[in-house]
């Protein structure tokens, strides 16, 4: 199978905030098994929803991600977001580009290889919910120890290998006062007060991490967002709860994530405030020798992703890259069919190399 043939069946499969997971699993079982892979299935118990490992041979020496639910459908389409529409050397549907077009590509490159002549292993992992929390892979890392040294992560990248990522370090923080009338407040009891003294000592210290740059990201610096602000019911009432949201891009995460911590902590003493940590994700980047043959294939130099992909959630030899253009989650999803299948070409090279 092509492809596009199979980009046309995956397509067809609805799976916004996956709504049809088992059903595109079962497609991409069914796919696998009939090309003796051995299958397995893991199902989130809470959820109900399913990742899938799909192996053949031993000693396992590549690997391909990808995940299989999509965004919803945003206004603007001109043609079904299911059915896969070529026009113009586009292919149009939801999930064409991110990122069922480059699950489409790593099942085309071993439909399109004879497995009999590889003398090392491939394995095939397909997640849901990359979406929104990351819950798929994450069941996938608990389960699965046995990572292939080198993943290729097939999102669009309109063919950049991209080869590495900044880390996230999330936290809410909550603030306490006392609750009395604005013309009676008692001295380090307004949260909203406490809260914004924590935010000047932190705007401070970003301005401390920007002193260190690292050039290779596109922001080349560590980066501090102050995303939400919730404190307050009125004008004239002194504030008892105030919450805060905050992210920090990291771009080297041993350097800096101690350096956060700390600066958190100090920031917060005295202030009646605490935090959880939502999301703790390291930076990561790739200087293997196999860079370069990514570079090579696409012509393309090798660039850090401008987001949080799974890649950041395992460690080892990974490569970010897949067709384009990059029109995710937008009205009119496409990749040209030309870039899908120069993409599975790459993908079958790269299986030829690591695994003969």
């Amino acid at each position: 199978m092509t492809a596009k043939e199979i980009l046309k069946d995956l397509v067809a499969i609805n799976t916004i905030a996956d709504k049809d997971n088992v059903l595109i699993m079962d497609y991409i079982e069914k796919f696998f098994a009939e090309r003796n892979f051995s299958v397995k299935r893991i199902k989130n118990e809470e959820t109900e929803k399913e990742v899938l490992i799909a192996k053949y041979g031993e000693e396992q020496a590549i690997g391909f991600l990808g995940h299989t639910d999509t965004v919803d459908i945003t206004e603007g389409w001109v043609t079904d977001p299911f059915t896969l529409t070529e026009k113009d050397g586009n292919l149009y549907g939801l999930g064409a580009c991110d990122m069922k077009g480059g699950i489409a590509a790593f099942m085309a490159a071993v439909d399109n290889i004879n497995l009999d002549e590889l003398n090392k292993g491939i394995t095939v992992y397909c997640t849901y919910d990359e979406e929104i929390m990351f819950n798929g892979i994450k069941d996938l890392v608990a389960a699965e120890k046995d990572i292939p040294a080198h993943v290729v992560v097939a999102e669009p990248t309109d063919l950049i290998p991209m080869i590495g990522s900044k880390g996230l370090l999330e936290y809410i923080f909550t603030f306490k006062g006392v609750t009395t009338h604005s013309s009676t407040p008692i001295d380090g009891k307004s949260s909203n007060k406490n809260a914004v003294r924590f935010l000047n000592k932190m705007m401070d210290f970003e301005e401390e991490l920007r002193k260190t740059p690292s050039p290779f990201f596109g922001v080349p610096y560590p980066t501090m967002n102050i995303g939400i602000i919730d404190g307050g019911t009125s004008i004239n009432k002194v504030p008892d709860k105030t919450t805060v949201y905050l992210d920090f891009r990291i771009c080297d995460s041993p350097r800096e994530y101690p350096l956060i911590r700390e600066a958190v902590d100090k920031a917060l003493e005295g202030l009646d405030g605490e935090y959880v940590i939502i999301n703790d994700i390291a930076s990561f980047r790739n200087e293997s020798p196999l860079v370069h043959i990514y570079e090579e294939k696409t012509g393309k130099k090798g660039q850090p992703f401008f987001g949080i992909t799974e890649a950041s959630f395992f460690e080892g030899d990974r490569v970010i890259v897949g067709a384009g253009p990059m029109t995710a989650h937008e009205a009119n999803e496409h990749v040209s069919a030309e870039s899908l299948e120069k993409t599975a070409g790459i993908y079958k090279e790269m299986i030829e190399l690591l695994c003969k």
